[in-house]
Order: structure tokens, then C-alpha cells, then sequence
């Protein structure tokens, strides 16, 4: 049962960030141009503009890698494809060339109120408790 829950957590992530860039909200950099000022991503010319499009990469890839978990029910290989969507997410957040990923996923929260990404880190860290759950659980 936990095994499900955490998948479904996975999933809502999953939805969470693949909306991140939509609904009107749009993440934002506290002061990258200039003292004081809120710097919008849509505002940006070039490749940094891209930068919300790996977000929701990463969301795309929890909708995928959460419909393979459902069918996983050994621990040992659900611990490797989980470690495995970890890594992938990983990689994709450090390949934004703005700022680091941690900066904009602050700043998007805390200073532009976007929930979407709130939601996203929310759900992927009952994702990863939920899951240590049931690979450390006995029977």
C-alpha cells in the first residue's frame, strides 16, 4: 500500500511540474539584472528563457517513470528505477544555465507565488520518503 501512495505522490509531482510554466505562472530570479528587481523568465531572451522547460521535463519524466513503478514489485529493481528518475532529474536541473536550480525554485516560491513548483517539490519529497518507507519496511 505504501509502495501505491508513493507512486501516486510521484504522479502528482509529476502533474505539479509539468505545470510549472503554465497556468500564468511563470518562475522568476530575484535580482539577476538588477538590485531589488524580480527578473521574469518570459523576460529573457536567448537560452536562459529555456529554463522552465527542464522543469517541466522533469515533470514529464515523473508521469512516465511512475507508471513504470506501478508495474515494478521487487524492491530491489524499484530502488534502481527510482534511483535511476533521481539521477535523470538531476542531470536536467543542472543543465539550466541561468543561476542554479536551487536559486530559481526559491525565488519562484517564496517571491512569485508559484504553486506549481511548490506542489512539485512538495509531492517529489513524500515521493522519496514514502518509497524509503517501503524499500527499508520488512515484512
Amino acid at each position: 500500500m505504501i509502495r501505491y501512495v508513493a507512486i501516486l505522490f510521484l504522479f502528482l509531482s509529476g502533474i505539479g511540474g509539468y505545470t510549472i510554466d503554465k497556468f500564468g505562472q511563470d518562475l522568476c530570479i530575484n535580482e539577476y539584472i538588477a538590485i531589488g528587481t524580480i527578473t521574469y523568465f518570459k523576460e529573457l531572451n536567448g537560452v536562459s528563457a529555456n529554463d522552465p522547460s527542464m522543469l517541466g521535463m522533469c515533470g514529464l519524466l515523473s508521469i512516465i517513470f511512475s507508471i513504470i513503478l506501478i508495474f515494478i514489485r521487487n524492491k530491489y529493481f524499484y530502488t534502481i528505477v527510482s534511483l535511476v528518475l533521481l539521477l535523470a532529474e538531476l542531470i536536467l536541473l543542472n543543465m539550466m544555465e541561468t543561476v542554479s536550480y536551487k536559486e530559481i525554485i526559491y525565488d519562484s516560491i517564496t517571491k512569485c507565488s508559484n504553486y506549481s513548483t511548490l506542489i512539485w517539490l512538495l509531492f517529489q519529497a513524500m515521493f522519496l520518503i514514502f518509497s524509503s518507507i517501503y524499500v527499508f519496511k520488512n515484512k
